[in-house]
């Protein structure tokens, strides 16, 4: 078994970038929850699909104890830095980290050399150290280039999407990533602003598109950025979310020993759809069992301190 201090993956190990100390923890959403359909006990092993910067993992490990092993995967590089100090200074458990997505987490288990899990945890949300990131792109009152992507070392940015796609193909991301009722409206905005120059930056855009929302609707407030849908969708189109859902989804099963238990955390739902309808397929070939009859939503309390999981649905499955 590799020490708790292997960083392993797409870095070797001693290229492993140092932690930006300016990088926010991101709260873990729903902690109590999955800990409780999960169950992680001592001695199993655990794979954190979307370690992030290492909340939901430090907790896992804390359960594991010694005799366990954690494994996590995330796509984007420098929260796997924070993740790697933080579990490197506080983990019970042994630990092994990967960069990849999720159509590579596979390959990265084999790598690990465990041939099912226990636990494993999928939370889909955008974390907080992306969000709060003006260089990241994703914030409406960002400055910054456009980009979105959760791996910032290669693919398509936000920038391409908005400035390089044609009018009808922006209208398809926006209505069909992001249920988006002026997609064909913004789209068409879109393009006669970056003929005359690019749309560089998430406020430029955020602006224009609230005033096309402004334009056709009667409400001058909102309770969501009328940005919010378009943003979310071009975020999906640049990292495929949904492809690489569908990946994680087919992949899960295999990644799970028997009586091993999975938790989904989803926030949209074009997302909670996918894995509804993927579980109950899987449950009727007898592939998976689903053990929550119900989605389980955060408590009040929670939203009340970390607004931004106010939409979260967990869901949990079991392998026979």
């Amino acid at each position: 078994m590799r020490s708790a201090q292997a960083y392993i993956g797409a870095l070797a190990i001693m290229d492993a970038p140092q932690p930006d100390s300016r990088i926010p923890y991101h709260r873990p959403a729903m902690l109590a929850e999955v800990l409780d359909l999960l169950a992680p006990r001592r001695g199993e092993r655990a794979v954190d699909l979307t370690t992030g910067t290492g909340g939901h993992a430090l907790a896992l490990s804390e359960q594991l104890g010694s005799d366990g092993l954690l494994v996590g995967i995330d796509a984007d590089q420098q929260a796997l830095s924070v993740a790697r100090q933080r579990l490197t200074e506080a983990a019970r458990s042994p630990f092994q980290l990967f960069h990849c997505r999720f159509s590579d987490a596979g390959e990265a288990v084999g790598q690990a050399g465990v041939e099912g899990f226990d636990v494993a945890l999928a939370d889909l949300g955008v974390g907080t150290h992306q969000l709060d990131d003006p260089a990241r792109g994703f914030a409406f009152d960002s400055q910054s280039r456009l980009d979105m992507r959760f791996d910032t070392s290669e693919g398509t940015t936000a920038w391409d999407v908005v400035n390089r796609t044609s009018e009808q193909e922006l209208a398809d991301i926006f209505f069909t990533f992001g249920e988006e009722r002026y997609s064909r409206q913004i789209a068409a905005a879109i393009c006669r602003r970056r003929s005359r120059e690019p749309i560089d930056t998430p406020m430029q855009l955020a602006e224009l598109i609230k005033g096309v929302v402004a334009r056709r609707s009667s409400r001058r407030t909102w309770r969501i950025h009328p940005a919010t849908r378009v943003a979310m969708a071009i975020r999906i189109a640049v990292n495929d979310e949904l492809g690489q859902l569908d990946a994680l989804l087919d992949a899960l099963p295999a990644l799970l020993a028997h009586g091993g238990r999975a938790a989904l955390i989803t926030y949209h739902s074009i997302e909670a759809r996918r894995v509804k309808q993927a579980w109950l397929e899987q449950q009727r070939q007898g592939i998976l069992e689903i053990i929550t009859k119900h989605v389980v939503k955060p408590s009040d309390e929670e939203v009340r301190e970390n607004p931004r999981v106010r939409s979260a649905q967990l869901r949990a499955a079991r392998k026979p």
